[in-house]
C-alpha cells in the first residue's frame, strides 16, 4: 500500500505551502456549469477553514482490523448518534482520513454541523468530486444539505460507485463510527514517518493478511489499527527523548538497590510487535521490543 503525496494535504498541514500550479487543488472539470459552481464555493469554504488554522492533526489510514471493530460496534454508537455529534462539535474535531472507497476526506465539526469535503487524487492533482454537511437532531435523525442533482453527474460518479444515495449516510456513519471507536475503544495509533514503510499483518476470524505500508506522501501518517488483531514490524528509526529511570545496581555490599539516572535521547532502530490474538492463540507472553 503505497500512500501518495497529495497537494491538498500539504496545503491544509503547511502554512507556508506554495502550489507548483493554481490548478494543483481544484473541481472536476464537467459540463454542469451549476455542478462546478457549487464545488467552487465548497473549496472556498474549506480555504476559510484552513485561514482559522484549525489542528487538522496528521492524515490517519484505517486497516482492516480497525473497520472490523468500527462495524462491530457500530449499531451501539448509532443510538447515541445525537449525543456523539454533540460532543465532536463541543470539541470542533477535524481531521484527514484515507479512505479507499471514498478517497481522501476532510472532514470537520463547527457549529453543530458536521463538514465533509470528498477528494480523489489524479495524477498528482487533488480534485473536489462532493462537498456536503449534516445537522444531528435530538432523535438522532440527521439532516442533510448538498446540492441535490450532484451524485446523478456522469461525469463524477461512476455505476460502479456505492450506489448513489447512500454515499452521503455512508460517509457520514463512517466519520461518526471512527471518531467514537478511536475516542472509546482500546486501539492503537502507530506514526509512518515521511518516507519510511511499515509492515502490518492483520489477522481477522482466521484470516491473515500481510500489508507493506509506504509512505511518500510527505508527512507523517498515523496508521489506526486494533491492537488485538495487528502485527507490526516497524523498521524505521525512531527517535527517543532522554528521561529519567530508577535503575537497579549492586551496592558495595553486594545488595541490590536502586538509583535515578538520566538516560540520554537515543535512536532506536524500530520494533516488532506481536498482535494480542497471536500471542493468545501460541499461549507464549508477547517478547519485548526489540
Amino acid at each position: 500500500m503505497k500512500i501518495k503525496k497529495q497537494p491538498v494535504i500539504s496545503w491544509l498541514l503547511e502554512d507556508d505551502y506554495s502550489p507548483k500550479n493554481p490548478f494543483e487543488i481544484t473541481v472536476p472539470n464537467i459540463n454542469n456549469m451549476t455542478h462546478v459552481a457549487y464545488l467552487s464555493n465548497g473549496l472556498k469554504f474549506l480555504n476559510r477553514v484552513r485561514e482559522d488554522k484549525p489542528d487538522w492533526g496528521l492524515p490517519e489510514l484505517l486497516m482492516p482490523s480497525f473497520q472490523k471493530v468500527m462495524e462491530k460496534s457500530a449499531k451501539s454508537f448509532y443510538d447515541i448518534d445525537h449525543q456523539l455529534f454533540q460532543e465532536f462539535s463541543n470539541d470542533e474535531i477535524c481531521g484527514i482520513l484515507l479512505d479507499k472507497s471514498f478517497g481522501t476526506i476532510i472532514y470537520g465539526f463547527g457549529e453543530n454541523t458536521l463538514y465533509v469535503w470528498l477528494f480523489r487524487d489524479v495524477d498528482g492533482y487533488s480534485i473536489l468530486y462532493n462537498y456536503f454537511y449534516f445537522t444531528s437532531t435530538p432523535d438522532n435523525v440527521r439532516h442533510l444539505y448538498c446540492w441535490p442533482s450532484l451524485i446523478k453527474d456522469p461525469q463524477l460518479f461512476n455505476q460502479q460507485s456505492t450506489e448513489h444515495e447512500e454515499i452521503y449516510s455512508c460517509v457520514a456513519n463512517l466519520l461518526i463510527t471512527y471518531l467514537a471507536v478511536k475516542k472509546y475503544a482500546q486501539v492503537e495509533t502507530i506514526i509512518v514517518p515521511s518516507n519510511g514503510k511499515l509492515i502490518v499483518e492483520d489477522e481477522i476470524q482466521g484470516y491473515k493478511k500481510k500489508v507493506k505500508v509506504l509512505n511518500e506522501s510527505g508527512q507523517e501518517v498515523i496508521i489506526m489499527d486494533s491492537r488485538w488483531f495487528v502485527k507490526i514490524i516497524n523498521d524505521n528509526d525512531i527517535f527517543v527523548r532522554g528521561f529519567f529511570r530508577m535503575q537497579r545496581y549492586k551496592n558495595d555490599d553486594g545488595d541490590w538497590a536502586k538509583k535515578l539516572i538520566f538516560v540520554d535521547s537515543f535512536i532506536r532502530h524500530g520494533y516488532h510487535r506481536n498482535a494480542k490474538i497471536e500471542d493468545e492463540n501460541t499461549g507464549n507472553p508477547e517478547p519485548e521490543n526489540t
